[in-house]
């Protein structure tokens, strides 16, 4: 029993360490280079085990995606910490989930550069994966008590942050909001807040 309690611990460290090698593989060298053999070195371990954990880069991929590699919010931690919430208490919960979910982006160029690949490349595997992750958390948080297509405005608001924290990769303002100062982005942030809070059906 404890021989098969250390194999489960080191058989989730090394995925651990692989899936934290596609983020550095991506930031260093950019989507084009992912691949086994580097995601293998990088992470320091035998290829074979990418195959045996993962079956495929797509697989690994995908579960890059659902990890807190990608953003902490798709992170299984992230979700399972999600409390059962009182109606009066979704606004402030999706507020908080948008606002990390921007501040990670913001901060995770890796996760931008795979984002822009995806979009190139059409790669549904990665939308599934994120839609996956999303409707887990919708199901926690549950509806705005005064808007009964959550789903859809979450859409909207997600679609708005891919882009604007895309842009800031190669342009400095949209109209007039920074997006290279923290005081552009609180500008934004509060737009999210109001339009959660203040949505009425």
């Amino acid at each position: 029993m404890k021989i098969e309690k250390v194999k489960k611990r080191d058989r989730e460290r090394t995925k651990s360490k692989i899936l934290k090698a596609v983020g550095e593989v991506i930031e260093k060298h950019g989507t084009e280079k992912v691949g086994v053999n580097l995601i293998a070195r990088t992470a320091g371990v035998n290829k074979v085990l990418i195959y045996r954990y993962f079956e495929s880069v797509d697989g690994l991929m995908e579960q890059y995606v659902k990890s807190g590699e990608y953003t902490s919010t798709t992170g299984t931690e992230y979700i399972d910490n999600i409390p059962t919430l009182a109606p009066e208490e979704r606004s402030k919960a999706l507020t908080s989930l948008m606002h990390t979910f921007m501040n990670d982006l913001r901060e995770r160029k890796a996760t931008r550069d795979l984002l822009r690949w995806e979009i190139g490349t059409g790669k549904s595997m990665l939308s599934d994966a994120r839609n996956q992750v999303a409707t887990r958390i919708l199901d926690k948080i549950g509806n705005l008590p005064n808007y009964s297509d959550t789903s859809a405005l979450v859409s909207f608001l997600s679609a708005g942050i891919y882009f604007m924290t895309i842009s800031t990769d190669y342009r400095e303002k949209m109209i007039d909001v920074d997006l290279h100062s923290d005081e552009g982005w609180q500008r934004i942030e509060k737009v999210i807040e109001h339009i959660i809070t203040d949505i009425r059906n």
